[in-house]
Formats: C-alpha cells, sequence, structure tokens
C-alpha cells in the first residue's frame, strides 16, 4: 500500500473541514452552488493544502457556474476556517470534482447489461 494511514488527528480535521465548508456554501445561498454537496476532505499530512471533494450538478453549464463559484468563495471560505479552527496553517483550498456516483452507476449500468436473464421459478 503506497498511500499512508491517515492519522486519528488528521480525520478529526478533514471532517471539520468538510463540515466547515459545507455549513459555508449552504450559507451563502448563492445560486450557482445549488446542487453542489461537499463529498469529503482529505489535508495534507502540515494541513498546508486540503483537497475538498464536491460532487456538481451533472448539466455542463451549472458545473462550469459552479466550479467558478467555488473558486471564487475559496478566500473566504479558508479565513471562515481560520475562524472556526485553531490551526497553526489554514488549509489553502483546491476543489476536486468527486466522480465517485459517476462511475458506480455507470458501473451497474454495464452490470445490468451483461447481466444473464434470470429467469422466475414461476416461468419454468
Amino acid at each position: 500500500m503506497t498511500r499512508k494511514r491517515r492519522t486519528q488527528r488528521l480525520r478529526r480535521v478533514d471532517e471539520v473541514l468538510r463540515q466547515v465548508v459545507s455549513d459555508e456554501l449552504i450559507v451563502r445561498g448563492d445560486p450557482r452552488l445549488d446542487g453542489v454537496v461537499v463529498t469529503g476532505v482529505e489535508a495534507s499530512a502540515d494541513v498546508a493544502h486540503a483537497q475538498v471533494f464536491v460532487h456538481l450538478p451533472t448539466n455542463e453549464h451549472r458545473r462550469a457556474k459552479a466550479l467558478e463559484a467555488l473558486d471564487r468563495v475559496r478566500t473566504s471560505l479558508q479565513a471562515r476556517i481560520n475562524a472556526e479552527m485553531h490551526l497553526r496553517l489554514t488549509p489553502v483550498l483546491h476543489f476536486v470534482e468527486d466522480q465517485t456516483l459517476e462511475r458506480a452507476m455507470r458501473i451497474e449500468q454495464l452490470l445490468s447489461e451483461h447481466r444473464p436473464m434470470v429467469r422466475d421459478e414461476d416461468d419454468a
């Protein structure tokens, strides 16, 4: 396994970061952020950076607007994190599109297309 195990402290930092960012996105009421869901956060070991995984709207136009809005609110989110959390460094946020749900749906679709048809026992 090439990835190091996350410490308990980092997992707590990740969760608090996720909660603060999620709450702030809701409070802002920016319509461009409608449908944006923070699915997770992973801070670097020194907490200088944090990847914020977000599920974005599927519509390309709305997705582009959401990414633009996230980029615009990045510094104010960092300021909110600084005020809320008592960390030595305030992490620089990097928004990453979380495509886990889309991938899971695509896998399910592929499996259902290739799954043999199972007959009901009543039909036999």
